[in-house]
């Protein structure tokens, strides 16, 4: 095979993945406190793209106000799915009530409905933040927008796994996901907890979209995909494990790339789920997960 070809399929994954991996963040930062997937993680990753599209472009912000923008919206949007999806189910048990996965998956396609009306079925491109370094529009062939994808994607994921290892948030949201009943006994709010959670996961969505939107269009199916992917790549590299999530959004990434050197990129998505099928037979905790212990 040819080495130039090799190395774009490495660094392309490795781009490409650290936008799943901040998604699969906010997977695993909601799995945490509630043991619940949110299948509406990507149509609002989605949605964050065009509120910073709408600040950037039709309101002509800078991009750190228009991204400081979609953040916001964004956190109240995950506000809302706690409150529309999960809190009207009560108190349950996530093993046999399942009526989440109907009202999260029933949330992001209104989301995805909603933004029809409003913004139609046009596909629209968002200008990069960085166009060149020095004069170099693209290195080993990719361009240089990709690679502050990478650095912004990977800086978020250290960033999020250090806060959550030696904070004081962090130490209460470890708590709340081993013990909600004891973490309550020890001064902790399991309800704020569970808030902070999909707050910062749609947080996290506005950013994953904020990335992803200047190297592809922005259309309303562009969180269906990446959403299910960065999914996958929570569950690869553990789902509940910040750092599992960090190692299997970027697995995910390099096993879709490396379809290209076999000339088989329309195989890029049976490749990606048939990885997480064998991971779940071989090892259903994921890369880096540990088992979940329920004493009884």
């Amino acid at each position: 095979m040819d080495p130039q070809l090799i190395l774009q399929s490495v660094i392309s994954g490795l781009l490409q993945g650290s936008v799943y991996a901040v998604l699969a963040l906010a997977f695993s930062i909601i799995y945490m406190t509630t043991r619940t997937i949110n299948f509406a993680q990507g149509q609002q990753l989605m949605v964050g793209a065009f509120i910073y599209y709408a600040l950037q472009v039709g309101v002509g912000l800078p991009f750190p106000l228009a991204l400081l923008g979609a953040v916001l919206a964004s956190i109240l949007i995950g506000l809302v799915v706690e409150r529309a999806a999960l809190r009207p189910l009560g108190q349950f048990d996530p093993n046999t009530n399942i009526g989440w996965i109907l009202t999260t998956l029933a949330l992001g396609l209104i989301f995805q409905d909603l933004m029809r009306l409003i913004a139609g079925t046009d596909q629209r491109t968002v200008p990069a933040v960085v166009e060149s370094i020095g004069g170099r529009t693209a290195i080993s062939g990719i361009d240089i927008q990709k690679y502050l994808i990478f650095v912004i994607g990977i800086a978020l994921a250290l960033v999020l796994e250090a806060l959550h290892r030696k904070s004081k948030l962090g130490r209460a949201l470890r708590a709340t996901a081993h013990d909600r009943n004891t973490a309550a006994l020890m001064g902790i709010n399991p309800q704020f907890m569970v808030l902070y959670s999909f707050g910062l996961a749609g947080a996290l969505a506005a950013i994953a979209g904020w990335l992803i939107v200047p190297v592809t269009f922005l259309n309303l199916d562009m969180g269906t995909f990446t959403g299910l992917k960065a999914f996958a790549g929570a569950v690869v590299g553990g789902i509940g494990s910040t750092r599992g999530a960090l190692v299997g959004g970027l697995v995910v990434g390099l096993a879709e790339s490396s379809t290209v050197l076999f000339q088989a990129q329309q195989w890029g998505n049976a490749l990606v789920f048939a990885l997480l099928i064998v991971i779940l037979m071989v090892k259903p905790t994921g890369i880096l997960g540990d088992a979940l212990i329920e004493k009884v």
